[in-house]
């Protein structure tokens, strides 16, 4: 496999966890295809001021389960096996750019009914992965400008978020299948950045890349991170939180579903239902801390500048948010620090707040 620049990091820290290609039944998942590592870049690639991924510092497994020589429904089993693994060793978020509708054998074709939620192979598997509690990312499509116009399995999952695609006038794109699904629910869910979008899958180049396989891990890296700040939320509540953020969510649409969502809204949903509000203006728990620490503020902070003090008065650490989203701060920069007593000052337009924080050793 050639080395891609912007997945260098990736590699560095050992961010991807696992391989497996359900194809051929080896671990091998590279050299078929640069459409697995365009969407990777989009998630994880990082060249200072040409690509960011949505979820740079997020863990991977990587799994092939397209054939990209033909098309017959055993790739339905291929996913449904993937997926059976990817809960087995603990995936969070599953984000699949792919779908199905016609196959090389047109005896063996979805009729657009079959996109019900319920019928569809892949489809049924899609909604058991999120039964057991995974967040199930599925492109639309790009089929609206083709014959088949509609969305594909397992994108008709009522568990499967739908990720269409708009450009970066947020119009949807002329390709982004259009919903509903067979039976009239809501479908795409919502709709992402699908119009060049930057990836990387040559070593000395960066491009463009347009499709529903590229709005969809905009959207389930941004999701990662979401989780990642609301540890204490479930899949279904994130789910509705992100509906309920979007710019369409009381007027949706076959082509935009709920539309663009916007996930510091989505945040705030979230942690109102998770977290507790302090009835000062912040609290930080816990206290003793054996290392992580974390601030929960009442109000949401616009920026924070965080410093913390040893006795003496030396400043050990410190950070600016210039943008700040949520409620919940965590700072883990006590966890190799000796014992003793620190003093943690944040900096918010609201005011000047001092914490006291007793490190124990573990």
């Amino acid at each position: 496999a050639e080395v891609i620049p912007s997945l260098e990091l990736l590699r560095k820290r050992k961010g991807i966890k696992t391989t497996r290609d359900f194809v051929t039944g080896n671990l091998n998942v590279y050299d078929h295809h640069t459409h697995g590592t365009a969407v990777l870049s989009v998630l994880a690639g990082q060249i200072e001021g040409i690509i960011q991924g949505t979820a740079p510092g997020a863990d991977f497994m990587l799994f092939r389960t397209e054939d990209t020589s033909d098309e017959f429904p055993v790739e339905e089993d291929f996913w449904a096996a993937a997926a059976e693994f990817a809960d087995s060793a603990g995936a969070d978020i599953i984000t699949s750019s792919l779908g199905y509708s016609y196959f090389d054998d047109p005896l063996l074709n979805y009729k657009f009914s079959d996109l019900d939620g319920n019928s569809a192979f892949v489809t049924r598997a899609a909604d058991i992965a999120a039964s057991k509690g995974i967040l199930v990312f599925c492109s639309a499509g790009n089929e609206r400008n083709k014959s088949w116009e509609r969305i594909l399995a397992p994108s008709d999952g009522d568990s499967v978020m739908c990720i269409g695609a708009v450009d970066e006038n947020e119009m949807i794109s002329v390709f982004s299948s259009a919903g509903p699904s067979a039976d009239g629910r809501v479908k795409p869910d919502i709709v992402a950045l699908g119009v060049s979008v930057t990836i990387q899958t040559s070593p000395s180049s960066v491009s463009f890349a347009s499709g529903t396989s590229f709005s969809c891990p905009v959207m389930s890296g941004i999701t990662a991170c979401l989780l990642q700040a609301v540890p204490a939320a479930i899949n279904t509540g994130i789910m509705k939180a992100i509906k309920q953020s979007a710019d369409r969510y009381n007027s949706p649409d076959s082509l935009y579903g709920y539309g663009i969502p916007d996930m510091s809204v989505a945040l705030e949903k979230l942690q109102d239902a998770v977290l507790k509000i302090p009835e000062n203006e912040l609290i930080a728990f816990p206290n003793p801390t054996t290392g992580d620490i974390e601030i929960i503020f009442r109000e949401q902070p616009e920026s924070i500048r965080l410093e913390i003090f040893s006795t003496s008065g030396k400043i050990i650490h410190s950070k600016y948010f210039s943008t700040f989203a949520g409620r919940s701060l965590r700072i883990t920069a006590l966890n190799n620090r000796e014992q003793g007593i620190y003093f943690v000052r944040l900096v918010t337009e609201t005011g000047v707040y001092l914490q006291k924080i007793i490190k124990l050793n573990s």
